[in-house]
């Protein structure tokens, strides 16, 4: 047919290699634009799936990375935290160390600011190892107590600058300081005014326990401590009668506290005082009568009166019993009113209002670790409110770091209930701040070795995955140098063939005009 091509066979092998050429240029364009040598399955089904695995395979280490920078984090959040923790430890002590120097200095007036008022009996308490309680009120020699069962000298003063130690009561039936009775006590009544005071310090306050009583079934004054409650109770038949009485507040073991009991009669009142508050009172429209039986310190003398009790008279109690477990020292009753300003004054007197100051101080440098312990979560993990943080070491989780934070608030550290009140009380202060101390240097290298730990993987995993895309990179990147020459040479054959077709073309045309003689028509 007119309309088809005839090409020559040298025409279309230049053609062919014309288009191998660009073929060539187009693949060789291809590997310096991508910098790879195999950028699909057709151009090496073998090297380009396994370079696809290394790659997954280190861009799963990436994401691993990532876990492992932030458990660094974490846990140097964590680190921080405890460090602060220690500087404020550092303020306590100093604060302690102040309290104890002040504490040591001081003295107590107490004693004189009690024998001011003439009291009916006093005991001082420093002396029960002889057994005999010294009465050193106006009553005298013939108001001195007896010593029963097992009351010692306390272990060390109540307070500083108590002047002597306490009576120990231990607890048991039986246990207890027998206090006669006497027309000024107790068997002359009835009396319009009464106030007895004492200072003590409970080892538990569980169950009911008796720090002092004067009378028995039918007309008592009584302070005992009720399952975790301080009690100032009164019952009389006298007249109208009054009582019995429900005026309390809750303590706490281990504190050393000054209570006192005030009826006073003439106005009607009877009140209960916590180191110089009242915490609570009663209208009574008589005065406490006559009652007759004996009294003691520390536990019950024929019988008492409790608030529970009903109106008639109170259940038989044997002697001895509701005993006293811990402390008690100065110890006074009188047949008139200590007023409240008077009995605030003789807290005032002893060292216990200078001992709650410290306290209050020292646990004002302290409550800043509460703040810094809630302030330490970082993404979600607090180690030291005892979260927990798992970090993962390798991409299929199969190894994991377990790193178990700790408790570091005040109650953990044993720093919630800290106290100057004895030196025993001061020395524990100084014990708990080392003790923290401790605990936040075991935690602290915990902490520093997890880190150590995980920066060695960091590493591991870094040079895990530039491994892996090493090995991705030397299955499928082209050398450059050599693509570069295989582009200039491509372009060389193309520019050679593109020469040789028009020669081939030329020679052909001539040859056309030679049979066509000039006019296009083949003679």
């Amino acid at each position: 047919m007119v309309n088809d091509v005839i090409l020559s066979a040298s025409a279309r092998g230049t053609l062919n290699s014309i288009n191998r050429s660009q073929k060539t240029i187009d693949d060789v364009s291809l590997r310096l634009s991508t910098g790879k040598k195999v950028n699909s399955v057709l151009d090496d089904s073998f090297n380009f799936f396994n370079a696809n695995y290394l790659s997954n395979t280190a861009t799963d280490y990436s994401r691993l990375l990532d876990g492992l920078s932030m458990a660094t984090r974490t846990l140097q959040n964590a680190l921080s935290g405890i460090e602060a923790i220690n500087e404020i430890l550092d303020l306590a002590e100093i604060k302690a160390t102040e309290a104890k120097e002040a504490l040591e200095a001081t003295g107590s007036a107490l004693t004189n600011a009690i024998l001011d008022d003439a009291p009916v009996g006093y005991f001082r308490l420093n002396d029960v190892a002889t057994g005999t309680a010294l009465n050193l009120g106006t009553l005298g020699a013939g108001g001195d107590g007896t010593v029963t069962g097992n009351v010692t000298a306390g272990n060390e003063i109540l307070f500083y600058g108590a002047g002597g130690l306490p009576a120990k009561f231990g607890g048991n039936t039986g246990d207890f300081i027998a206090v006669p009775v006497d027309d000024s006590i107790n068997t002359l009544g009835p009396y319009d005014e009464k106030t007895i005071e004492l200072i003590f310090n409970a080892d538990t306050v569980a169950g009911r326990r008796v720090l002092f009583e004067e009378g028995g079934p039918v007309n008592n004054l009584s302070i005992y401590i009720d399952n975790g409650r301080l009690y100032v109770n009164g019952r009389t038949t006298n007249g109208v009668n009054y009582g019995p009485l429900n005026i309390n507040t809750e303590i706490e073991a281990g504190v050393t506290y000054h209570v006192a009991l005030v009826q006073d009669a003439n106005n009607n009142n009877f009140a209960g005082y916590l180191n110089g508050q009242e915490f609570g009172s009663e209208f009574i429209p008589v005065a406490i009568g006559s009652h007759p039986n004996r009294n003691a310190i520390g536990a019950i003398d024929q019988n008492i009166y409790f608030h529970d009790d009903g109106p008639g008279n109170a259940p038989g109690r044997p002697d001895g019993t509701f005993a006293f477990q811990g402390e008690i020292a100065e110890l006074a009753f009188y047949n008139s009113i200590v007023s409240p300003e008077e009995l605030l004054a003789r807290y005032e007197a002893t060292s216990l209002p200078l001992s709650e100051q410290f306290r209050q101080e020292t646990v004002a440098f302290m409550e800043q670790i509460r703040d810094i312990v809630e302030d330490t979560n970082f993404d979600g993990i607090n180690l030291l409110e005892k979260g927990n943080l798992s970090v993962d070491l390798n991409a299929d989780r199969s190894h994991k770091l377990q790193i178990d934070g700790q408790g570091f608030t005040l109650e953990d550290l044993g720093l919630a209930d800290i106290s100057f009140q004895k030196p025993s009380q001061t020395e524990a202060v100084f014990t708990a701040i080392e003790q923290a101390r401790e605990k936040i240097a075991d935690f602290g290298t915990k902490l520093v070795n997890a880190i150590n730990i995980i920066e060695i993987r960091e590493d591991f995993t870094r040079n895990h995955i530039n491994t892996h895309r090493a090995g991705a990179d030397d299955l499928t990147l082209a050398d450059l140098n050599e693509e570069g020459a295989n582009q200039l040479a491509a372009q060389t054959r193309l520019d050679l063939s593109t020469t040789a077709l028009a020669l081939v073309s030329q020679s052909q045309l001539s040859i056309l005009d030679l049979f066509s003689n000039g006019t296009g028509q083949v003679i």
